[in-house]
């Protein structure tokens, strides 16, 4: 009784599992793969109890086969069916090209529609009468930057060094 029990909880996380983690494959495979483990499994728990412990090996190795035929039928059965949409389409593009024109008409017409327009007048260039010269030409005259403001020099200000740092203690004997 434990080991169709142990049977049962193996068998939905097996489904669960083909039926959520191999979403690229179709239903029919997966269920056909995971169904016949499953099968395989059942009849070798069945048989386990009352046949020699050979017998449900064989019966594992024999359903493993069937459901692997089952696969392969399937996997013939897409092929031939992607075969067949192929050679329709091969039909269809066949048909296309025949009722299109010929291409030599296409080129023919292509040639007709393209023919360039005569020039009826000779294009001059136009040069402008009067020419400036660079010295005629005023420059308009340049805003100069204002000088920038100087700082004022501190009168008496020592430089920042080691020298300005006075000591802690000597202020206060200097103020009294």
């Amino acid at each position: 009784m434990i080991r169709l029990l142990f049977l049962i909880i193996i068998a939905t996380v097996v489904l669960v599992l083909a039926y959520i983690g191999f979403k690229t494959i179709p239903l029919a495979r997966k269920m056909t793969v995971a169904g016949g483990a499953l099968a395989a499994a059942a009849v070798a728990l069945l048989m386990q109890s009352s046949f020699a412990w050979y017998m449900p090996v064989l019966a594992l190795v024999a359903i493993s086969l069937v459901s692997s035929l089952v696969y392969m039928k399937l996997l013939e059965k897409e092929e031939k069916e992607k075969e067949q949409e192929a050679e329709e389409r091969k039909a269809r593009r066949q048909e296309l090209i025949s009722a299109a024109p010929s291409t030599s008409s296409i080129i023919e017409a292509k040639t007709a529609v393209k023919e360039p327009e005569p020039i009826k007048e000779r294009e001059t260039i136009k040069v402008p009468e009067k020419v400036i010269m660079p010295e005629t030409v005023k420059m308009p005259e340049l805003k100069k930057e204002p000088e920038a403001e100087r700082e004022p020099e501190l009168v008496g200000a020592k430089p920042f060094g080691m020298q300005s740092i006075k000591p802690v203690g000597k202020e206060d004997q200097r103020e009294q």
